[in-house]
């Protein structure tokens, strides 16, 4: 072996060191950046030059950059990300919903019931009395209006889940197209045969963003190119994209573009906001619906059948609706047997058209109307919701079960939201004692990294020192 041989491992040596350092340099400025996998320089012997007495190494040679990252750990990330944002967006819009109806409360619907009914029985006290029966008009305006702003509320958080399912569609579709890229170039960049983790990582970090919205499952090909599975079909591979669609219906639908099928088994926020829009929001409009249909029927059945007095003597007369009732149109729902309509008749501009007098009435002294009103308060009705759903209970005690429904829903949903948020913390952390960078190993490195390259820096000296000890010998 020539000393020139020994100077070449010298330089082969501290390229090796200096990459080394250069590699750990950059995890170490990268330790908090988000997706960025730690990167390991991979090292190797280069081919021994073989003697008769046996075979001397050639030096280092530097075999590439890798990046530490466990697939599998990968896929379990991703999938708790999906069912953690699930979870977490349904939570979030059920309390709001309960935030609505904010029982129990002095101000809610209960208690504009329990003021009606109460209305009701002290006009029975004294059918007569013209002031009970402004009393009565009052407060069977304010269910109305309670009714109508639960309902206004109750659109709005459906209008900004709607708002959230569009921004999350033109999010994915965004994803897909920068996924379809960076696929096509960590094929050129890794033709050599050597891996891109910058680029890698970029792309792990839109999968992660992706797996989030939709819950989507993620495959890395043997090609390098990633693929993604939403709802059972390919939305990106390779180069190849499948953008969403966001259709304005009502409820809104989402589909994949050229297709008419609705989106279905997808999870993230995505799905949640897919669900409340097409069934828990709708379930719970149905019900308020359901409960304003019967009190206006009911109410209404029973205040058309009395009678009001005016004039001196008093004369009877017919009473009209105490809620309005519009001819229902050609095809659909009256919007007067809605929450969102629900209002007085136009014909009860005051108290003297509320009928305290039932039909049979001799006189303004009778108080048969006003009390079967009264006794509405725990009077079981059949309460019939858009679904065809039919329950029989009180008014009152319908509603108070529509709330403790959504209250355990609501609980169901917020507890579903912390175990998924634990699950996907323990997910990340796994995942990060893996790809995560620590800054005190990563010194440690640099140290040792460091005292190589000074070592070869001094095998130069020493190869000098023997070149100048042969010239010399030869003066």
């Amino acid at each position: 072996m020539s000393i020139g041989s020994v100077l070449n491992m010298a330089r082969a040596g501290m390229n090796a060191q200096q990459a080394a350092v250069q590699t750990a340099s950059q995890n170490i400025a990268n330790a908090t950046t988000v997706g960025y996998s730690k990167q390991t320089l991979q090292l190797a012997t280069t081919y021994p030059t073989v003697f008769p007495y046996g075979s001397i190494g050639t030096g280092v040679s530097i075999v590439g950059i890798t990046r530490s990252r466990d697939a599998l750990l990968d896929a379990s990330y991703r999938q708790s990300s999906g069912g953690a944002a699930s979870a977490e967006t349904t939570s979030s819009a059920l309390g709001q919903v309960e935030s609505v109806f904010g029982e129990p409360s002095d101000t809610g619907l209960s208690a504009s019931l329990d003021k009606f009914w109460t209305a009701w029985s002290d006009l029975a006290s004294d059918p007569s009395n013209a002031a009970a029966k402004s009393v009565v008009r009052e407060a069977g305006n304010n269910v109305a209006s309670t009714l109508n702003n639960f309902a206004a509320q109750i659109d709005q958080i459906d209008q900004s889940n709607r708002e959230a399912m569009s921004n999350d569609v033109n999010q994915v579709n965004s994803i897909t197209k920068q996924v379809a890229q960076l696929n096509n170039q960590i094929i050129a960049a890794e033709s050599s045969g050597n891996e891109a983790p910058d680029l890698r990582d970029e792309r792990d970090r839109l999968l992660d963003q992706l797996s989030k919205i939709t819950g989507g499952q993620v495959i890395i090909r043997s090609s390098g190119n990633a693929a993604v599975y939403v709802g059972g079909r390919m939305i990106v591979d390779g180069s190849s994209v499948t953008p969403l669609v966001m259709n304005n219906t009502q409820p809104p639908t989402v589909t994949y573009a050229g297709s008419t099928t609705p989106l279905a088994g997808v999870t993230g926020s995505l799905g949640a906001e897919i669900d409340l829009s097409q069934n828990r929001l709708p379930a719970v409009m149905n019900k308020l619906d359901a409960l304003a249909k019967s009190i206006v029927q009911t109410v209404n059945s029973i205040h058309t059948s009395g009678q009001i007095f005016s004039g001196t003597p008093p004369v009877a007369s017919p009473a009209g609706n105490f809620f309005d009732v519009t001819t229902p149109p050609p095809s659909g729902t009256d919007p007067r047997l809605t929450a969102r309509g629900m209002r007085l008749s136009p014909t009860l501009v005051n108290g003297a058209a509320v009928a305290a007098s039932g039909g049979a009435a001799t006189g303004p002294g009778d108080n048969t109307a006003a009390l079967a009103l009264a006794n509405l308060r725990t009077t079981a009705v059949s309460i019939t919701s858009a679904n065809g759903n039919t329950t029989t209970a009180a008014l009152g005690d319908y509603f108070n079960s529509m709330v403790g429904d959504l209250a355990t829903e609501t609980q169901q949903a917020t507890d579903d939201s912390s175990v998924m948020g634990t699950i996907l913390a323990s997910a990340g952390t796994r995942r990060d004692s893996v790809s995560g960078v620590s800054t005190d190993e990563e010194l440690v490195s640099l140290i040792q990294h460091q005292h190589a390259y000074q070592a070869a820096a001094r095998l130069v000296t020493v190869v000098d020192d023997m070149m100048q000890t042969l010239l010399d010998i030869g003066r």
